[in-house]
């Protein structure tokens, strides 16, 4: 059990739920004691208490009765403004309006923010999941945490029966990787929080109500293209900007591929503020250093390239490590070899304070349509979310189940109310691929350091999704903005394709998403 081997390894317990947090209605009697260990602080907040891990941030702006809180970090591209606090205490003026949810959509980062007033909590996450969170009621008291598994140890859970059946299936680590659906957790009594939804807790009862995106739109062409182009782009300048502030030592994490090309474009004009870097685990990842050291050395950025360790053996305490980082993620979500070391390598070698990726961008570069090369989708349904998630030819029963936990969820969180202009499948991407399976990575790799998305802005997303899905598919309002941004490294013309893109891949995988969509269950 790993609670025995943390108790004889002090040094090593900090790793546990690394960065995360805890809010809840009940007190934790004992800080020191397991899953703690010390490395946690208490504050309390109108009679909630939030417990942060060390390397973890809350903060909060109070007025007239209502507190305003942060968990994680946050940036404002609009108010041009690094100081959660700050921004919290602009927000606060429009607090208990419908302007609330305006303000929050302006926000750039990884957090989950709410409010409490008079006893009553309310909160969502950000705008793609990035900051992995969950809730629950247990025992008649609120949790909410970063970790289900933290929620699990502090109240004695068992993992769900359905749960564990899923993760037993043959495909359910091979096929976009190990996550779970709709908003399951390992706990039928915990659940994860889903992007654009808030959440409220007041007198023990739980409610929620989505409020993105919620207003139709026409599709952006011609002159009004090209100022979407420009008002996204200039977003993501202003981003980059408030990186370089609010880090010591920010650095982009660099490839050949469009969307960190993007954001490498975004930061041009203050270079000497950042540094790069690229890392080798995997053959196929040898044209993405090379592409990433040429634009480096084209416009003067220190690039370091980390060779990964292609065994555990000059990774001290590897298995114990392995062990952590099963337990964070609580046994849902095992790793190839190659993505552990990544990570405990880059955290002893790496001299980043916080990594600026470039996530979040698939959600409007239509990633399902390229995923399956597809220029059209299946209307909403269960079957096309269970489809989405994973395609579970082998076991019918299985997918039977998924279609019914899918229904479930689809009409709980109200994706009926959002404009058929924002098509399902791109929600899907942000928010079920990327809430369950992105939040959850990002919280995996937050052991090394922090990081941040200058794509992770509701209001970006938004003006993208205004561009023709064609353009989306293709990746042109990518190519727009890098050429709007820094045209020297446009006309580099450098793109490294992920293998997941080529067209023999979508072909193949098309035809099994074709035959599946007919299948009856």
């Amino acid at each position: 059990m790993l609670k025995k081997v943390l108790d004889k390894r002090p040094d090593l317990c900090g790793y546990l739920f690394i960065r995360g947090f805890l809010v809840s209605d009940k007190k934790v009697e004992n800080l020191d004691r397991f899953p703690f260990y010390g490395n946690w602080n208490e504050t309390e907040k109108d009679g909630y208490y939030f417990y942060t891990h060390k390397k973890a941030a809350v903060h909060f702006a109070s007025d007239n009765g209502v507190t305003l809180f942060v968990l994680g970090h946050c940036y404002d591209p609009f108010l041009m403004e690094i100081d959660e606090a700050k921004i919290l205490a602009d927000i606060l003026k429009d607090a208990g309006t419908d302007k609330y949810y305006d303000r929050i959509s302006e926000i750039t980062g990884v957090y989950v923010t709410g409010a409490i007033e008079n006893g009553k909590l309310r909160f969502s996450v950000d705008p793609s999941g990035m900051q992995s969170a969950c809730y629950g009621v247990i025992d008649g008291h609120f949790y909410l945490s970063s970790h289900p598994q933290l929620i699990g140890d502090i109240c004695s859970l068992e993992m769900d029966d359905f749960v564990k059946e899923l993760i037993r299936y043959k495909w359910y680590g091979r096929v976009m990787g190990p996550y779970l659906p709709a908003d399951l957790t390992p706990f039928a009594a915990v659940k994860r929080i889903v992007p654009s939804i808030d959440y409220t807790y007041a007198d023990g009862k739980l409610a929620h109500k989505r409020f993105w995106p919620l207003v139709p739109f026409e599709v952006a062409e011609g002159e009004e293209y090209d100022r979407v182009i420009k008002e996204a782009a200039d977003i993501l300048k202003k981003n980059m900007e408030l990186i370089s502030k609010k880090w010591q030592h920010p650095w982009i994490s660099l490839t050949g591929g469009i969307d960190s090309n993007t954001t490498f474009a975004a930061a041009e004009g203050i270079y000497d503020k950042f540094e790069t870097f690229s890392y080798l685990s995997a053959p196929k990842e040898v044209p993405d250093v090379e592409a990433a050291k040429t634009i480096s050395e084209a416009f003067g950025l220190k690039h370091h390239v980390y060779e990964i360790p292609e065994t555990p053996d000059a990774i001290a305490d590897y298995d114990i490590k392995v062990e952590i980082q099963r337990h964070n993620s609580g046994y849902v979500a095992e790793r190839k070899g190659n993505e552990s070391r990544k990570r405990f390598y880059l955290e002893e070698n790496c001299g980043c304070d916080v990594e600026v990726k470039s996530w979040v961008s698939e959600t409007i570069r239509a990633y399902w349509y390229k995923h399956y090369g597809r220029k059209s989708m299946p209307k909403l349904s269960a079957k096309l979310f269970r489809n989405l998630y994973k395609i579970f030819l082998a076991n019918r029963s299985l997918a039977h189940k998924v279609d019914k936990l899918f229904d479930s969820y689809i009409r709980a969180f109200e994706y009926d109310k959002i404009p058929a202009c924002y098509p399902p499948a791109d929600m899907h991407y942000n928010e079920v691929t990327w809430g369950s399976w992105g939040g959850m990575n990002i919280s995996e790799m937050k052991y090394c350091f922090d990081i941040t998305f200058a794509y992770n802005n509701r209001k970006f997303l938004d003006l993208l999704f205004r561009v023709p899905l064609e353009k989306r598919i293709s990746d042109q309002h990518h190519l727009d903005m890098k050429k709007y941004l820094n045209p020297k490294l446009y006309d580099m013309h450098i793109r490294v394709v992920n293998m997941k893109e080529t067209d023999t891949r979508a072909r193949l995988l098309n035809i099994i998403f074709t035959v599946n969509s007919f299948l009856p269950f």
